[in-house]
């Protein structure tokens, strides 16, 4: 059903128009991106920072949450827009998911009440002083946190801002796309308003509310960790690296909070974050130094080992993937086979996920075994030649993205969802029928 949704979004938006149906349909892929498994641990964060914030009308603060979550898609198609969808790319580096790997951390913390920031939590003694503000940007940072997981529909909106730049900078188009996505955020932010809503209505006194907030904590601290573990392995480093290094750094921070007698719990514990901090900051550091030096030695990165033209294709598993587009057509041509172009980053998290998908979905692997494979990667010198084809925009905005050409380079299917395998398999079998 999810790809049917975002089949008809893009027909709306190819088509300029704006209709009632196209405002309904925006948020209800919104709504469905929301109840993809990677937004449900903002869900416990919602509930634990508005069940504290009491107003007048217990619909005030979910509503403002609700607005600033929306506001910043908003944002994304204005940013999308003006950089031609280089931000969408920059959620998707290792470092970015390093970035909210901490900040879910502090959050786990705070969530714990063993932090207080008036930004991230409110003052359960004084919640109803609690101003919209920290609510609104609070929202605004769910948006933002949760935008690398609804990536499929997201990109089919911006491709439209990418398709108005090709024109020339316009700022009207812009506006409209922007409201879009805006729109988008909307339904997307419908199940954060009914677990703000709804959530206000539960008791908030007695010792059960403790071990509820432990219970949130610790979920967010898993998820915290989940962020890490993707920054790992798109540094190429293995998911155990990971763990080790998570229960490193935790059991130092409760080692320096335990060392800290003096001050509140939440004093303690930033103190205990700063020293932390500039520990692992000077460790950071060495390491870097000590990469230098070896790089300077014999040897070759792996890089620019990808990057020789000596390396001419690329097994995993039981699927080979060509790496020159001469021998892939050739190949092709010889065979009467189909193409699949998977274009490919290190940084990319899910064209890692589609990596695996290959060789774990046992019909995509069946048909692959058919099909000539070509991995386009992001420093291969074809790939701005893609980039800059104004039949795929989509590489503007970002990775993964997927193309099946015929043997004779006819476009047959473009993608930028690597869960579609229902799409490539059909578009795969219906050529073969039609060559037998």
């Amino acid at each position: 059903m999810f790809s049917e949704i975002q089949t008809f979004i893009e027909s709306q938006l190819s088509s300029g128009h704006f209709s009632i149906a196209t405002v309904f349909f925006l948020a209800l892929g919104g709504l469905l991106s929301g109840l993809l498994p990677c937004v449900y641990p903002l869900y416990p964060i919602t509930a634990g920072i508005l069940k504290t914030r009491v107003a007048k009308h217990k619909w005030a603060h979910p509503l403002v949450y609700y607005f600033g979550l929306a506001l910043m898609y908003a944002i994304f198609g204005l940013i999308a827009g003006v950089s031609g969808g280089v931000f969408n790319s920059f959620l998707r580096y290792p470092e970015t998911q390093l970035v909210l790997s901490i900040l879910l951390f502090v959050l786990g913390l705070s969530v714990a009440e063993y932090l207080y920031f008036p930004f991230f939590s409110g003052d359960l003694k004084n919640s109803v002083n609690v101003n919209y503000a920290n609510t609104f940007f609070l929202g605004m940072g769910a948006g933002l946190l949760s935008s690398p997981c609804v990536g499929p529909v997201v990109v089919s909106i911006l491709v439209q801002l990418v398709t108005y730049q090709t024109e020339g900078f316009k700022i009207v188009p812009i506006l409209f796309t922007s409201f879009k996505m805006f729109v988008f955020g909307m339904g997307l932010g419908i199940p954060f308003l009914m677990i703000g809503v709804f959530g206000l209505s539960l008791p908030k006194s007695g010792k059960w509310m403790k071990y509820v907030q432990w219970v949130l904590a610790i979920l967010i601290f898993y998820f915290s960790y989940t962020y890490l573990e993707k920054a790992f392995l798109l540094w190429g480093f293995d998911s155990g690296l990971s763990a080790k290094v998570y229960f490193l750094w935790t059991t130092s921070l409760v080692f320096l909070y335990l060392l800290n007698k003096e001050g509140t719990h939440s004093e303690r514990m930033k103190h205990s974050l700063f020293q932390i901090f500039a520990i692992t900051g000077f460790l950071f550091l060495f390491l870097i130094l000590t990469h230098s030096i070896l790089k300077l030695g014999p040897g070759i990165s792996m890089g620019n080992r990808m990057s020789e033209s000596t390396i001419q294709k690329e097994e995993h598993g039981n699927l080979v993937w060509y790496r020159n587009k001469n021998d892939a057509f050739q190949l092709a041509q010889d065979k009467n086979l189909p193409i699949f172009i998977d274009f490919y980053a290190d940084w990319c998290t899910n064209c890692k996920e589609f990596q695996k998908l290959t060789l774990s979905h046992q019909e995509l692997n069946q048909t692959f075994q058919n099909v000539v494979l070509w991995k386009v990667y992001d420093t291969d010198p074809i790939f701005e030649e893609f980039v800059n084809d104004p039949n795929y925009p989509e590489l503007k905005i970002g990775l993964p993205f997927f193309l099946i050409l015929s043997p004779n380079g006819k476009m047959l299917y473009k993608s930028n969802d690597y869960l579609d395998t229902k799409g490539m398999i059909e578009t795969i079998r219906k050529l073969q029928k039609n060559n037998e």
